[in-house]
């Protein structure tokens, strides 16, 4: 298709670093070899300029008018960047494309949009801030979208979006109440990342090369579900002769969670086969994604199932709750499912795991054809294509 002058709207970006700030830097890099990108995002710091170009594609850090008097670095989720209107509406741009959720920036950005008669794209990574929802009441629950009714201007921009991307088939089902143009955006990886020569982790947390060792990887939480792992490798450890499972990720969030765990693994023992690491460098997560022999995800709740792509990425099967969503798993062929919640299903198919163990990187690869078939951000920014297209037409 021809160039286009696109304008991402975003509440956070480079340098900030995270998941979707990540995300977001490189799907800029990538749509800029094909088009003319301009990055809009509020000003965190004072040491960043309020214009730059990084790479092919440029960045405007405007004003947040609810930082006033300012003061650095910004942190507030809730951001105002009153001059993204008249970017928008002066800046000759063909489409205009906001993440990750219809905030007070995306949607002026939208009434700029529809006053200059342009595409306006929605990529929501999260309709509702699971984060907030947890943090108040110790878990999501996957129903929770069913109270999703938002207000009526807010009704009204979702019915303006000429398209709307979601991570998730649950938040696909609720927006298309809404707006009959929503698809499937999928969370992205970098195949690069895993071709590293990643650190010995085995060797540096004292695991046999020889060992199964099970991978639990994030932060620990009652969301994240590895009480559910730990209680169920406790179940199967003796069918499981040396056997190790690393809980990897900060486990200071819910301190009391973290030490009954630890209290549980050591009045049975087990003290030497399950390892808590804490916060480990991105270095060695992709180490344990590498060198683990499966990854074990008993998450409560999850959006987009990125962890699963990570997994088979490293080259690791998987053993997933039916909470992630979407669901990428093909029992027996790619990783194994259990039923959320329940251990005794979830011990179940570690030992499974343990017996299967020569066919486990068979069931990786096959979760890696689909990755470089369907997430990567080449792939990513095709399905982009396909609606710019179509929206210009």
């Amino acid at each position: 298709m021809k160039r286009l002058k696109i304008a991402l709207v975003l509440n956070r970006f480079y340098p900030e670093v995270g998941g979707a700030e990540t995300n977001l830097y490189f799907q800029a890099c990538e749509l800029s070899k094909h088009h003319d990108v301009t990055v809009f995002t509020p000003l965190r710091r004072s040491d960043t300029p309020a214009f730059e170009k990084i790479g092919d594609f440029k960045v405007y850090r405007l004003k947040d008018w609810k930082n006033i008097p300012a003061s650095y670095p910004n942190n507030n989720r809730d951001t105002f960047m009153g001059g993204i209107f008249f970017k928008i509406l002066f800046g000759g741009f063909d489409i205009v494309q906001v993440f990750p959720a219809l905030n007070k920036n995306n949607m002026l950005a939208l009434l700029a949009a529809k006053i200059r008669g342009i595409p306006y794209i929605l990529t929501t990574f999260d309709l509702l801030d699971y984060a907030e929802i947890e943090r108040k009441t110790g878990t999501v629950n996957p129903e929770v979208l069913k109270s999703f009714k938002p207000g009526g201007f807010r009704r009204k921009c979702l019915e303006w979006c000429s398209h709307i991307f979601a991570i998730s088939n649950r938040e696909i089902n609720v927006l298309s109440k809404f707006n009959p143009n929503v698809s499937f955006s999928p969370v992205p990886i970098r195949p690069e990342e895993y071709e590293i020569n990643a650190p010995d982790v085995r060797a540096k947390y004292g695991i046999s090369k020889d060992a199964m060792l099970f991978l639990v990887l994030g932060r620990v939480s009652r969301l994240k579900g590895q009480d559910l792992a730990v209680k169920a490798f406790v179940d199967a450890a003796n069918d499981m002769p040396g056997s190790v499972m690393a809980v990897v990720g900060r486990n200071d969030y819910e301190p009391e969670l973290k030490a009954d765990l630890e209290k549980l693994v050591s009045e049975k023992g087990l003290e030497d086969r399950v390892k808590f690491t804490g916060v480990v460098e991105r270095e060695d997560v992709i180490g344990f994604l590498k060198q683990s022999d499966i990854h074990v995800i008993p998450v409560r709740f999850m959006n987009s199932g990125a962890v699963v792509v990570e997994s088979w990425a490293g080259g690791i099967p998987v053993i997933q709750s039916d909470a992630v969503d979407p669901n990428l798993v093909e029992e027996d062929v790619n990783g194994y499912i259990f039923p959320k919640e329940d251990i005794q299903a979830l011990s179940d198919k570690m030992r499974k795991a343990f017996a299967d163990k020569a066919k486990l990187p068979a069931m990786a690869q096959k979760g890696r054809e689909m990755v470089m078939q369907k997430f990567t951000y080449q792939h990513l920014v095709d399905i982009y294509e396909d609606v710019y297209s179509r929206l210009i037409k």
